[in-house]
């Protein structure tokens, strides 16, 4: 006999772990309505153990330098998967030297913050501008046995 409640479960728990989100960035839309909007999309069905204020914490930091920073930010794309998220935020602002490193003494704590929280973290040139992406874990593991 199927177990509708089983069945439906599983499908939740897939299409949650597929989930992404979008948010068009032109007209600078405020950081609690962008972190509103991809927190509402990316936790339903979430798994009790996942943790989504460190990806939060990166989301507000990429986007507010997209609009400090550059000419033009363009959308911020959040695409989730089982155990991490990828946040890309692009602009139309080709210069990638302004996404310095995070080197102590640079005075750029947000993306010393950002490298802190993601498993990785970078730049890289797009059709008109630049995509400044993270990887961040969601998943908490237990420390020790």
């Amino acid at each position: 006999m199927v177990d509708f409640d089983e069945e439906l479960a599983e499908l939740t728990r897939q299409v949650a772990g597929a989930a992404e989100a979008r948010v068009v960035l032109d007209g600078l839309p405020d950081l609690r309505h962008v972190r509103s909007h991809v927190a509402g999309s990316l936790t339903f069905g979430a798994d009790p153990g996942d943790r989504f204020g460190g990806v939060l914490l990166v989301i507000d930091e990429l986007v507010s330098n997209a609009y400090r920073h550059t000419t033009a930010a363009r959308e911020l794309h959040v695409t989730r998967r089982a155990e991490h998220l990828l946040v890309e935020v692009s602009d139309r602002d080709p210069d990638a030297t302004t996404v310095r490193a995070c080197h102590p003494g640079s005075g750029r704590y947000g993306l010393r913050l950002v490298e802190q929280l993601s498993l990785d973290w970078g730049v890289r040139a797009d059709s008109g501008g630049k995509v400044v992406w993270a990887l961040v874990p969601i998943r908490v593991f237990p420390l020790g046995p």
